[in-house]
C-alpha cells in the first residue's frame, strides 16, 4: 500500500497545506520579534520552516524531496545567514527520512523479479539502511556470499513524478513564496531531469560505464551492478560502505578534507572534458568517504553527457582561461565554445567575461587555493545578477536559448562541486588540476 499522494490534486494539496502553516507560523511569529529582537525572530522563523519543509517534503517523495535536497546543500540558494539552519534539518534528506514499511516495497521487488525474495537473495534485511526521493536501499546477501545494495522504487512514485512534473510549475512558485529560495531558475533547472531516474535500467547502464572508465583510479570506488537481478524499478548493486558527508566535513584534519576535494574536483573535469560524462546530482548524499581520500560515488540515475565537440569546446575555454588571455582574444573563444550570437556589445562581453573569471578563480587565483563558503555565496549572487542581466541583453537581440547542449546542467553540476568544496574548505593546486583535465581531453 503506497504510504504518500500520488495524484496531482493530492499531491498540490499537500504544498499547499505546508504554505498555509508555514503562513501561519510567520503571523505568530510578530510577538517574538518585538521581545526578542528582529534577528532573533527572523532565526527561529527559518529553523520552524526548516522542520516543517523536512517533515512535508521527506513524507511526499518524488519532486518536492529533490527540492529539499537542493536547499540542504546549495550555498546561495538560501541567504547565508540561515543556510546552516537547512543545511542542519534537511542534510536528512540526503539518506534517510521516512522509509515505507518492508511489505510494501517486498511487493515490488517480487513483482519486478517474478519470484519470492527468499528465492533470488539468501538475506534481505527488511530495515533499510537509505531513503531518497523515489526509493529505498535495503542491504542483502546473494547465495555466494556477497553483500549487495538493494535499490527498490517506492510503490506509485512513478506517478507521483508525473504528478509532480505537471504540478513543477507550482512547485517553484510555492517553495519561493514559503522558503528564501533565491534563485528560481536553478530549482526548476533541478526538477526537469528527475523523470529520467525511474528507469532504473538507465542508472545501472550509467553506473557500469562510469566504473569502466575511473576502473584505473584507487581513490575512485563505485560500485558493481549485479546486472541479473536489476530491473526497471529494481536497482541490485555490490555494498560499499563509508562514513558519510557530515562526518568528513567534521573531521579535524584539513589535510583529508582538501585530498578528499582534490578527488571529487578531479572525477568532476576528467569526467567532462575526457569522457564527456558527468552524474549530474551532486549533492552530499551520493557520496560516502573513507579511508583516507577514498570517495565512494553513489546514485548514477541522472547523468548529463556531451558530445565530442562539446568537450572541444569547453576544453579550448578552459584553456584560454588559464593562459591568461582576455578582453578581445577570450571573447572569440568564448563565442565560438558558447555558440553565443555574432551581435553581441562590447558592454555584454564585458559582463560574460568577468562572470567566467570568477567562476574559474579557483584555478587562475595564485596557488594553492582555500575554497571558502564565501566564495560560493559570491557566486551565487553573482550568479543570479549575471543571468538577468545576460538574459535581459541577449532577448534584445533575440537569442532565447543556448545553442549548446547541456550548458543549464553543466552550470548546475559545478555549483554543486563549488558547494561540497567550500563545506570542505579544501586546498588544493586547482589550476594543475585543470590543466591535465585538459590534457586528458
Amino acid at each position: 500500500m503506497t504510504r504518500f499522494r500520488t495524484g496531482r490534486l493530492g499531491r498540490l494539496a499537500s504544498l499547499g497545506g505546508l504554505a498555509t502553516r508555514l503562513a501561519g507560523g510567520a503571523l505568530s511569529s510578530a510577538g517574538t520579534r518585538i521581545t526578542a529582537g528582529r534577528d532573533a525572530a527572523a532565526e527561529a522563523l527559518h529553523r520552524k520552516t526548516a522542520q516543517r519543509l523536512l517533515d512535508t517534503l521527506g513524507h511526499m517523495k518524488g519532486l518536492p524531496m529533490k527540492v529539499g535536497q537542493l536547499l540542504s546543500f546549495m550555498d546561495g540558494v538560501v541567504p547565508a545567514q540561515y543556510q546552516s539552519i537547512y543545511g542542519d534539518l534537511l542534510s536528512r534528506l540526503q539518506v534517510r527520512v521516512e522509509p515505507l514499511p518492508w511489505d510494501d516495497v517486498r511487493a515490488v521487488l517480487e513483482r519486478e523479479l517474478g519470484r519470492p525474495v527468499e528465492d533470488a537473495f539468501a538475506r534481505v534485511d527488511p530495515e533499510p539502511i537509505a531513503a531518497a526521493s523515489i526509493g529505498q536501499v535495503h542491504r542483502g546477501a546473494l547465495a555466494d556470499g556477497r553483500e549487495v545494495a538493494i535499490k527498490i522504487q517506492y510503490p506509485g512514485i512513478a506517478e507521483a513524478v508525473r504528478s509532480d512534473l505537471k504540478n513543477a510549475g507550482a512547485i517553484v512558485s510555492t517553495m519561493s513564496a514559503i522558503t528564501p529560495i533565491e534563485n528560481r531558475q536553478m530549482a526548476g533547472d533541478f526538477l526537469a531531469r528527475v523523470a529520467e531516474e525511474l528507469d532504473y535500467r538507465r542508472e545501472a547502464q550509467n553506473q557500469e560505464e562510469f566504473r569502466r572508465r575511473w576502473r584505473g583510479d584507487p581513490r575512485v570506488a563505485i560500485p558493481a551492478i549485479c546486472g541479473e537481478l536489476s530491473r526497471e524499478r529494481v536497482l541490485v548493486s555490490e555494498l560499499m560502505e563509508g562514513e558519510p558527508f557530515a562526518a568528513l566535513v567534521a573531521t579535524p584534519d584539513p589535510a583529508r578534507r582538501s585530498a578528499v576535494g582534490d578527488v571529487l574536483f578531479t572525477f568532476v573535469f576528467r569526467s567532462l572534458l575526457e569522457h564527456g560524462i558527468f552524474n549530474a546530482d551532486p549533492h552530499p548524499g551520493n557520496y560516502l568517504f573513507g579511508p583516507g581520500d577514498r570517495v565512494v560515488f553513489l546514485d548514477f540515475g541522472c547523468v548529463q553527457r556531451y558530445d565530442d565537440d562539446s568537450r572541444a569546446a569547453f576544453t579550448r575555454l578552459i584553456r584560454a582561461i588559464l593562459e591568461g588571455r582576455r578582453e578581445d582574444a577570450l571573447w572569440r573563444v568564448v563565442a565560438d565554445s558558447m555558440q553565443f550570437p555574432s551581435a553581441v556589445s562590447k558592454t555584454l562581453r564585458e559582463i560574460i567575461e568577468e562572470y567566467l573569471l570568477f567562476c574559474f578563480e579557483p584555478a587562475i587565483a595564485p596557488q594553492p587555493y582555500r575554497y571558502t563558503r564565501a566564495y560560493t555565496s559570491r557566486l551565487s549572487e553573482l550568479t543570479m545578477q549575471m543571468k538577468l542581466k545576460i538574459f535581459k541583453n541577449l532577448l534584445r537581440i533575440g537569442w532565447k536559448e543556448p545553442k549548446r547542449a547541456g550548458l543549464v546542467m553543466l552550470s548546475r553540476i559545478l555549483f554543486g562541486m563549488n558547494s561540497l568544496l567550500a563545506s570542505l574548505e579544501a586546498e588544493g593546486d586547482w589550476r594543475r588540476r585543470l590543466t591535465e583535465a585538459c590534457d586528458a581531453a
